[in-house]
């Protein structure tokens, strides 16, 4: 409480109005008639007996109290006046506590650790605006501060963290964390949400309904289910039940940007139009048509491509195997891929199908592989270990 200053308190004291008839203790003073005035006795004394005056006819003389005896009663007055000063000094130090309890922002609440995976600090989201459909999902509507919103290119919604890769550090503060250039194969130390990033958090299946929403900078406890075209995941963290999928694309357009999705598996692809970059799968993830994985690393997880896929490629990521199913699918390039095996698809009508600098682990690169099919191209590809060619 800041201190009161003498000077405020003086003009305090000067402007309370004196209580009607406060100081008619003058009045009765200057009134006081002798003889009417009772002597008060001290009690150890026996009270004189009254003089006779000589030219009075015997007359009673009676003696004027001296000092203190003429004071009026006036405690109790004075008492009031006290007290009525103690209520105003004590109401305007009232006020003043009430005022700063009333100005003072409350303290920010303390940051919460989340759990997870290579994680690091991160605090709540702000409040979000959801609506529950049938299925008993959540979904992101109208945007709030760290939320998604529609085409702003920025991550809106809270999410996920950033930080350094193997050949460079994070980005200046104050920045949007992002990855340095990678160097090498994509692995778990340069691939996914980027350390040093601030994650909000999100409890149940997240169902985006937005065109072109950004969603951004958040763990998933649940799925997400994207029901809109040209939604981008940015620094997203999904941690999907058993058995559940992660990210399930309904929508056209999808972008998965520096994020990591688990659970049964990371993603299935049912719309055209799917980009995956610098990101961390930790179950397989089945892509079909329009679909690019650049810089991902699905550690020994799989890529399924089914049937009538067209226009798929995958470049620069660790995986397991790439399958692709035995029916129609054409233009799928596997380039400079660390992997395990490529089975080919064997149904007439598939075509352009590329497998250029890849390594392989382990002793068998290809099954079948179909050297007379139209366009299918083998080149450059080795063997991890030893870096000897590798056939199909």
């Amino acid at each position: 409480m800041s201190r009161l200053d003498e000077n405020e308190l003086r003009s305090l004291f000067e402007a309370i109005e004196v209580p009607p008839g406060l100081d008619r203790w003058r009045e009765r003073i200057a009134d006081v008639r002798p003889e009417a005035c009772d002597q008060v006795p001290d009690d150890d004394e026996e009270p004189e007996p009254a003089q006779e005056h000589p030219e009075t006819n015997d007359a009673a003389i009676v003696t004027l109290p001296t000092g203190g005896d003429l004071r009026p009663r006036r405690q109790r007055r004075r008492s009031v006046a006290v007290a009525a000063a103690a209520a105003v000094v004590v109401g305007l130090g009232g006020i003043v506590v009430t005022s700063q309890l009333l100005n003072e922002t409350p303290p920010a609440d303390p940051t919460m650790i989340i759990d997870g995976p290579d994680k690091t600090t991160t605090s709540e989201p702000p409040p979000t605006s959801k609506a529950t459909d049938e299925s008993g999902a959540e979904s992101a509507s109208s945007p709030a501060s760290g939320q998604a919103t529609p085409n702003d290119g920025q991550a809106d919604q809270p999410g996920s963290d950033s930080g350094p890769t193997s050949g460079g550090g994070e980005e200046p503060a104050g920045s949007e964390p992002t990855w340095s250039t990678m160097i090498g194969d994509p692995s778990a130390g340069n691939t996914g949400v980027p350390l040093g990033a601030t994650l909000g958090e999100h409890y149940g299946d997240l169902r985006i309904t937005t065109a072109g929403q950004v969603v951004s900078d958040l763990r998933v406890n649940g799925a997400v289910i994207v029901d809109a075209p040209n939604v981008t995941l940015k620094r997203v963290l999904v941690v999907a039940g058993y058995g559940t999928t992660a990210v399930r694309q309904n929508a056209s357009g999808l972008t998965v940007v520096d994020s990591e999705l688990s659970g049964g598996s990371s993603l299935i692809q049912s719309a055209n139009g799917l980009t995956v970059r610098r990101s961390r799968l930790e179950a397989g993830v089945t892509i079909t048509s329009g679909a690019q994985l650049f810089d991902s690393y699905l550690a020994t997880a799989d890529v399924l491509i089914p049937s009538g896929s067209n226009t798929v490629l995958l470049r620069h990521n660790t995986t397991d195997q790439v399958t692709m199913n035995d029916s129609p699918i054409r233009a799928v390039t596997i380039e400079n891929n660390l992997l395990t095996q490529v089975d080919a698809p064997t149904a007439t009508g598939s075509a352009s199908i590329h497998v250029l600098g890849n390594r392989f682990r382990g002793s068998a690169p290809s099954t079948g592989w179909d050297s007379a099919a139209t366009d299918y191209q083998w080149s450059n590809n080795t063997f991890a270990d030893s870096g000897a060619p590798a056939g199909p």
